[in-house]
């Protein structure tokens, strides 16, 4: 499906308030000695550039691993796909699935495009585990449904709400059953983790089946937002959903390989800093020693990967609402014919009874520390709360930074050991 690069958008106005002095280029700037890390070397991210083209499946069978694909149908109809990775190899007490949900316009290719001994997926499946990726509707790999079509304006009529309240139950149940397994770990980063509180606030049952989840970077309570370019996007939100309302576009930033040739001429990765460093860093949040421009460049080959417009209203609102986590809010009037109330209802998160450990980024620029820890008291079961030690550590890093296993990885496995007994 065409539509305009929005990397090229994003580069666009994120060029505009560098240049424009909104935000200092001194966020951005680097040591001679940092600059070295940033050289590309043999032994670091060991992905290829070819790796920007592949589809998720031959990315992992490509690597040596033993992959399944699978088809889910949710309640409401919509078509999923899920990649299954099997252990490397099978450890002499069965371990518990792992199942892992893509953040806001991502996909199943964010725990697997940094290569063997970086992606979480990978070192998951290492250590004996068998990893279930996910892809929520309107993503690249779930635009399926059994009676509508996805060029329909009723196919886009959804938020994260129903990719909680259906999508996360019929993948779950799906992996219980082909896995055997009363229970599973859930790991999530940033919306990932959203849709699991939807889950487990709307459909309280399925805390049950958690072993534990594990949040990257959770996106709900969202008061604070720092990025320069995600605040500009939010004063023209409401004019930018009419246009596109007004042209009948429905689906946001749908996956579009001219988004890797685009990188591939404006961000040269030989150039030190340049413009994709920055973009990301204005969204979410300057990094640059951590950031590697050849695998930033393969990840432009997989992201964006779509998202519904009305999806992302539903963040602006949850923003807007200065601090609430609660459902799609239609006005009084919508809201009456949808809720029976003049409000949209709020998400309950004393019903999230299952085991919640939290990994977060002081650095991050998407979703503020404090947001974190306010959001992390509601919790009835936090395992912990903990600050990634790199003071530095932004929102994307927990997929691609250059010390995301040593920083966070190596730390979360044990906790799973430890939580593989609690069944």
């Amino acid at each position: 499906m065409g539509s305009p690069s929005g990397f090229g958008i994003l580069l666009f106005i994120g060029m505009f308030l560098v240049e424009g002095g909104s935000v200092p280029l001194e966020d951005f700037a680097v040591s001679d000695n940092e600059l070295e890390l940033m050289e590309r070397t043999d032994n670091w991210f060991k992905v290829d550039d070819e790796d920007a083209d592949m589809l998720v499946p031959e990315l992992i069978s490509k690597y040596g691993y033993k992959v399944e694909s699978h088809s889910v149908t949710t309640e409401d109809g919509y078509v999923l796909k899920m990649f299954r990775i099997l252990p490397r190899e099978q450890p002499t007490v069965k371990k518990l699935p792992v199942l892992m949900v893509h953040g806001l316009l991502g996909s199943s290719a964010d725990f697997v495009i940094s290569g063997p001994n970086h992606s979480l997926a990978y070192l998951l499946a290492d250590d004996g585990y068998e990893v279930w990726l996910a892809n929520v509707r309107g993503s690249r790999y779930s635009k399926a449904h059994s009676t509508m079509l996805i060029q329909s304006k009723e196919y886009w009529d959804f938020t994260w709400h129903e990719m909680g309240y259906y999508d996360l139950p019929a993948m779950i149940d799906h992996v219980l059953n082909i896995s055997n397994s009363n229970k599973l770990f859930y790991i999530g980063h940033s919306q990932g983790t959203t849709v699991y509180f939807v889950m487990s606030s709307s459909r309280p049952e399925y805390n049950d089946k958690i072993a534990l989840m594990t949040a990257l970077a959770p996106a709900v309570i969202l008061k604070r937002v720092k990025s320069p370019i995600l605040r500009f996007m939010l004063q023209t939100s409401d004019t930018l959903k009419k246009v596109l309302d007004a042209l009948h576009i429905y689906e946001f930033l749908p996956h579009n390989e001219n988004n890797h040739r685009i990188a591939q001429i404006l961000c040269p990765p030989e150039e030190k800093n340049n413009a994709c460093t920055q973009i990301v860093g204005l969204i979410t949040g300057p990094h640059p020693e951590m950031f590697d421009q050849w695998l930033a460049l393969t990840y432009q080959g997989h992201a964006p990967a779509g998202a519904s417009t009305k999806q992302m209203m539903h963040f602006v609102q949850l923003i807007r609402s200065g601090g609430q986590f609660q459902q799609y809010d239609y006005g009084r009037k919508g809201n009456l014919e949808a809720y029976s109330s003049g409000k949209a209802p709020a998400y309950n998160l004393t019903a999230s009874t299952a085991p919640v450990l939290i990994y977060y980024g002081l650095n991050d620029w998407m979703v503020h520390p404090k947001d974190v820890e306010t959001f992390s008291k509601m919790l009835p079961r936090l395992v912990a709360a903990i600050p990634v030690a790199d003071r530095k550590f932004n929102h994307l890093d927990f997929l691609i930074a250059k010390d995301a296993r040593m920083q966070v990885y190596d730390k979360l496995l044990p906790m799973l050991d430890q939580y593989s007994g609690k069944r």
